[in-house]
């Protein structure tokens, strides 16, 4: 046995190990953005200072955008708001700065919307296969349509119909601004689309009408949707320029209701119940606003079912309901009735049979 190694034999070209490039460290990994994002705005320093300290939160001055979901957004403050709690006790300055960021947040976890809170979502982008056929790339989440969501918010739908509402205004000088509101259109015994309030909403010193669009109507067209709008703008109208357009509680439409909702681009025609509140959209009025139409009907992903009707009541049949515009109602003996109109002493309309 030898101790002797044999020497290495250097092959011409070749560059000893010492001389041999380092191999060069591999590039950072950019992460990629999150498909989703949640953004709060209006937000004090006590807020974003609060927030700050929190996993995957980016804050400015008054605004703070999360990497993820509102749900997601929501267990992160959650969850902090536990460990401060915990640790300092409620009373905590970390913890009280942050309740109405969770409740903002708890809105939209729950299938709500706040007006402070948006929802980003990233759209995925098409890559050129070898076959040269488009395919989209990105995360399942990414690549949320109208008929595949993981989660369901109004937040996009009150937009659409707030921008629309807002055309209306651009081509309508006169029509004011209002609060527009998702809700029930069977609650009552009376089912509707919509309906215009004047004065029903405050917003520091000025009073602001209400409009309401029944989740039961959103399963129609977009093109009756938007109709409906426009009959509560015609509503709108008839306030501002001080017109009685209705009587019988707001349910029978008159010649002059008929005239304003021409004036705003719509045919009505007479219904023997409840006037001329049957409405249809003009075909030039859809070409104006056709862009409206495309981005309302992005967002008609949702509809609501309607309440389950109630059981049969009792009629007494000695007296006749009535109501006057207020709305308040009173029951009167058909004989009184007939001597002579009822007045109400609030808002001076008449009492008139509520069927």
């Amino acid at each position: 046995m030898t101790n002797d190694l044999a020497p290495v034999a250097q092959v011409p070209g070749q560059l000893d190990l010492i001389d041999m490039p380092a191999t060069p460290a591999p590039s950072p990994v950019i992460a990629a953005k999150p498909a989703t994002t949640t953004k709060l705005s209006g937000l004090t320093n006590h807020n974003t200072t609060a927030l700050a300290g929190i996993t995957g939160w980016t804050v400015t001055r008054t605004t703070a955008v999360y990497n993820g979901t509102p749900t997601a957004a929501h267990k992160a403050v959650q969850a902090h708001m536990d460990t401060v709690r915990a640790a300092e006790g409620g009373r905590a300055h970390g913890y009280t700065s942050l309740i109405a960021v969770r409740n903002k947040l708890k809105e939209l976890s729950t299938g709500g919307s706040h007006p402070a809170v948006s929802v980003t979502i990233k759209r995925a982008k098409k890559a050129t296969t070898s076959n040269g056929s488009k395919t989209r790339t990105g995360s399942p989440k990414a690549r949320l349509t109208r008929k595949r969501q993981d989660e369901y918010t109004t937040a996009e739908l009150v937009s659409a119909l707030e921008t629309a509402w807002a055309a209306i205004r651009a081509n309508h000088k006169e029509i004011p601004a209002v609060v527009v509101i998702v809700g029930s259109g069977t609650a009552s015994k009376q089912a509707k689309y919509g309906h215009f309030a004047a004065g029903r909403w405050q917003h520091g010193e000025q009073a602001l009408a209400e409009v309401l669009i029944s989740g039961e109507g959103l399963k129609r067209p977009v093109e009756e949707v938007f109709t409906t709008l426009l009959h509560e703008a015609a509503h709108a109208l008839a306030n501002v320029r001080e017109i009685k357009d209705t009587s019988r509680q707001g349910r029978w439409h008159n010649q002059k209701f008929a005239a304003l909702a021409s004036e705003l681009g719509l045919d009505t025609k007479k219904d023997d119940r409840i006037g001329w509140s049957p409405c249809t959209l003009r075909k030039e009025t859809a070409t104006t606003y056709k862009g409206v139409l495309t981005d309302l009907k992005k967002a008609l992903i949702a509809y609501r079912h309607p309440e389950m009707a109630g059981g049969p009541t009792k009629k007494n049949n000695n007296a006749i309901a009535c109501a006057c515009q207020c709305p308040r109602r009173i029951r009167v003996a058909k004989a009184v009735l007939e001597e002579g109109e009822i007045t109400c002493g609030v808002c001076e309309s008449t009492f008139e049979p509520d069927e």
